[in-house]
């Protein structure tokens, strides 16, 4: 069941059983992602250590028997990537009603490390990448939920980043409110689309998406963790343009 049906509005308007209704089920659905996710990730880490351990015993063998071991070990790692999101947005969506800590997050220490491996992506492919943080900027919150909301952002601009694209990575201050932006020159998404980018396995190009490597998950786990913080996410699109993506945190949060 999609999120998107337990908006206040549309439930406001729903006689008491079927709002009832409508939640167990999506109590159900929680539960059966949470579950079966964890149940998936065992054995699927198995197969991987076998796959790897198969590859450096065939590294003298035929050229074709290393490329099967290595399309299955390829899509193998990508199962893997959809369990430990579902795992994540399963995670973040259970401790929706919990309030999150009013401890500080190091947002310099998320970004430095989120940025050895953005540089490393985006010179693969040629990419102009730039970071302007206010050190001095801070907010209180959860730190691995921030460090997923900015990984996820950041590495979903590099992936619909051309070659010899731009990437801007800025962490500031506007009033009393902390924005972390990321601003590329990408592919860019048509107007129409953008409601729906932050549902879950929302592909507007489902082959591109594919090809990509993306699961369809982070811009829903970002949602959800700005949700959790009492913020939110605003998209700037234009197909063959570019994003804009801006992760608000409201006044009572930032410092």
């Amino acid at each position: 069941m999609n999120n998107e049906l337990l908006d206040e509005k549309l439930l406001a308007n729903l006689p008491e059983n079927i709002v009832q209704h409508i939640e167990v089920l999506e109590r159900i659905r929680k539960d059966f992602v949470a579950n079966v996710s964890h149940e998936l990730r065992t054995p699927l880490t198995v197969v991987i250590g076998y796959l790897q351990a198969l590859l450096d015993q065939t590294e003298q063998e035929e050229t074709t028997t290393i490329t099967i071991y290595q399309k299955m070990l390829q899509q193998t790692l990508r199962m893997q990537t959809i369990i430990e999101d579902l795992l994540t947005l399963s995670r973040i969506e259970t401790n929706q009603s919990i309030p999150v800590s009013r401890l500080p997050v190091d947002i310099n220490a998320i970004l430095a490390t989120i940025m050895q491996s953005a540089e490393r992506l985006a010179a693969e492919k040629q990419q102009t990448l730039t970071c302007e943080i206010d050190h001095s900027l801070t907010i209180s919150g959860n730190q691995g939920e921030i460090h997923s909301l900015f990984s996820n952002v950041i590495f979903n601009a590099i992936k619909y980043t051309p070659n010899n694209g731009n990437i801007a990575i800025s962490w500031y201050a506007d009033g009393n409110k902390a924005i972390f932006a990321v601003k590329d020159t990408g592919i860019g998404v048509a107007k129409k689309y953008i409601p729906r980018l932050t549902e879950r396995f929302y592909r507007v190009d489902k082959g591109r998406s594919r090809e990509s490597g993306g699961t369809g998950l982070g811009l829903a786990i970002c949602k959800h963790v700005l949700i959790r913080h009492g913020g939110l996410l605003e998209i700037d699109s234009e197909e063959g343009k570019g994003s804009l993506f801006r992760c608000i945190f409201p006044e009572k949060i930032a410092s």
